[in-house]
């Protein structure tokens, strides 16, 4: 929920705890930004057993650029504080790889804030989701495409069903597209159950993994911004078979 229901939350909570029932279970999808030590507690005592989050990206420059209001520094203290309140089940984070700008330092980024969730919570505990964008209309991604002639003004949204139409909407371009698009069947080749964390570890394998504290820092401007679309898209520097 959003930050103004954080109250009625934990009114909730406070009540099916007051009440006595007991063997519930039940999952969270949520801002992670919106935890606070009290409803962290909350959680754990009323039965939580799986936490699901959507950072989209593991980099504070991505996420500033995406426009999603959100601290990532405050998710990974919010994620310590469920912890520390005895949260010891199953986390989901979702990831959306290829969104605007991302390179390969982005990506190095992203993979350690992973790293850093599994510090937490246990390698054996969190799960990456990996999706990829989908391009809506009358929004800033669709501005962009519009703007660096990824997508034709004229195009009909609703004509989903052609795939010049289809390929475009889902926002995966130039050759790091193509480079996930090798990532991901690698993956779901050699391990379907575990996807997430072997697209990873394929990842951290060929691109490596940045200073936690890189990921955590975002400048107000960046110089990727002022590039073509498919300058900054970086080049993977390890053959795709």
């Amino acid at each position: 929920p959003a930050r103004r229901y954080m109250e009625d939350a934990k009114e909730l909570l406070q009540k099916i705890l007051d009440s006595g029932m007991t063997g519930i279970n039940w999952a969270a999808y949520i801002r992670a930004d919106n935890l606070t030590p009290e409803l962290c507690e909350l959680m754990v005592k009323t039965g939580m057993n799986y936490f699901e989050i959507g950072i989209t990206s593991g980099s504070q420059e991505l996420v500033r650029k995406m426009r999603m209001g959100y601290n990532l520094k405050t998710v990974l203290q919010n994620c310590r504080d469920l912890k520390a309140a005895g949260f010891n089940d199953f986390v989901s984070v979702n990831y959306s790889f290829n969104v605007i700008d991302e390179r390969d330092e982005t990506i190095r980024q992203t993979i350690a804030y992973q790293r850093e969730l599994e510090a937490i919570f246990g390698a054996d505990k969190v799960e990456p989701a990996i999706f990829f964008i989908g391009l809506q209309p009358h929004t800033h991604l669709e501005a962009y495409a519009f703007e660096q002639k990824i997508l034709d003004r004229n195009y009909n949204p609703l004509a989903i069903y052609l795939p010049w139409v289809a390929t475009k909407l889902l926002w995966n371009p130039g050759k790091l597209g193509e480079f996930f698009g090798n990532v991901c069947l690698e993956a779901m080749k050699d391990s379907p159950e575990g996807f997430g964390q072997k697209v990873m570890n394929i990842l951290e394998q060929r691109l490596g993994r940045a200073p936690l504290a890189e990921a955590l820092t975002a400048p107000l401007e960046a110089d990727v911004t002022q590039q073509k679309p498919d300058e900054q898209r970086f080049v993977p520097t390890a053959n795709i078979s």
